[in-house]
């Protein structure tokens, strides 16, 4: 069965995370994404250890690249350039993470493709977007997130802020881009046109705090009740020195889960404040260091309280519920995405470099001769 986008052809000339993940859910719905890739490394996730069993490939690179096939050409050289300008004449989506301008210099900018093709989806993924005083910075994960005021309210005791151990910018920007480039798809079914589509991990990092954002902007505090100030929302360690994460928000849950603990002369306490707040996380502090952690998630399941067990990430892949969901394939997470009358592909593995370089080439007109002579002078690979 083709997958929803099946007919689509998206060019991915994007590195590292956000452009890759975004274009590899692409994939996933059953799209031809071809990745270009320049010459004599590729995408430097192919460095990134560990490397799979099989020494074909990295882990990193496989689980970003999945469905996608490999084109290798040499940006850097003006036929280089050309063979992108014909693929992409005849492609839906042309999707890059290069710095604001590099394309436009080399003559692949939105701009000059679209001219050719009216049709192109053309979607630049950056850091700080294509405007503004940061464009041109260069940046990480922990920048965006920086910036956007994402560490500045997630706090330690010590008021130090926690960094998170996986790339939440570089994912949203991803899932952002996703979903811009399917809106710009459906727009172009209405008016028959591409368009430019701008996608800023900074953007993207912001657009995660947007509750604590509508409280700053109506003149509130950007501390909430998710903080981890309250007892009623947070972590507790366990007898066993394992942790349980408490979820219970709602007055039911809270004075269920009081009444489960034996700690009935808390279920008015919920919002305290200042010491008295503080007498209540001790409470229940010294409650679950009473028992173990999954004596508690036992206990606690049937009493429906929001309590589930913190687990790390080789417990969380191995868990029951992980596996009913199916979300791990060939060595590394399946899509997410859960479609009923047009099922995710099953996908290939992600593609050795340059291999499907003759293949996409052809496809585009390019003559055999043609293709030779870009191999022979180092443009193609």
């Amino acid at each position: 069965m083709s997958g929803a986008l099946a007919g689509l052809r998206v060019l991915d000339l994007t590195r590292y995370i956000p452009g890759p993940y975004a274009t590899m859910l692409l994939a996933d719905l059953g799209a031809d994404v071809v990745k270009i890739e320049e010459p004599p490394f590729g995408d430097a996730t192919r460095a990134v250890p560990p490397p799979l069993p099989s020494g074909a490939d990295t882990a990193v690179h496989a689980a970003l690249n999945r469905g996608k096939r490999s084109v290798q050409l040499d940006l850097r050289q003006a036929e280089g350039v050309a063979a992108v300008k014909r693929l992409a004449a005849r492609a839906d989506v042309f999707v890059e993470a290069f710095r604001p301008g590099a394309l436009e210099r080399r003559g692949l900018g939105a701009a000059a493709l679209r001219a050719a093709n009216p049709r192109l989806v053309y979607c630049s993924v950056s850091g700080y977007g294509q405007a503004g005083p940061l464009a041109s910075v260069a940046g990480h994960d922990v920048n965006y997130l920086a910036r956007s005021g994402f560490l500045g309210t997630n706090l330690d005791a010590a008021g130090d802020p926690v960094l998170p151990t996986t790339q939440v910018a570089d994912m949203a920007g991803g899932l952002l881009a996703a979903l811009a480039i399917l809106a710009a798809l459906q727009a172009r079914e209405r008016s028959g046109e591409g368009q430019v589509v701008d996608v800023s991990m900074f953007d993207a990092a912001l657009a995660l705090m947007t509750v604590p954002a509508a409280r700053v902007l109506a003149g509130g505090s950007s501390t909430s009740e998710l903080s981890g100030r309250h007892a009623c929302y947070g972590t507790y360690r366990c007898r066993d020195g394992r942790h349980v994460a408490v979820g219970a928000l709602e007055p039911k849950f809270w004075e269920g889960l009081c009444a489960a603990l034996e700690l009935p002369h808390l279920r008015s306490r919920q919002w305290d404040q200042g010491p008295r707040r503080e007498e209540v996380r001790a409470a229940l502090a010294a409650a679950f260091a009473g028992r173990d952690r999954d004596d508690w998630v036992t206990f606690l399941r049937e009493r429906d309280v929001c309590v589930e067990p913190v687990l790390d990430l080789p417990q969380a892949l191995a868990q029951e519920q992980a596996a009913t969901r199916g979300v791990i394939a060939a060595g590394a997470l399946s899509s997410p995405l859960r479609l009923a009358a047009t099922p995710v592909v099953v996908p290939r593995k992600a593609p050795a470099l340059g291999q499907h370089t003759d293949e996409v080439l052809a496809e585009a007109g390019f003559a055999a001769a043609e293709i030779a002579a870009l191999r022979e002078r180092g443009i193609a690979a």
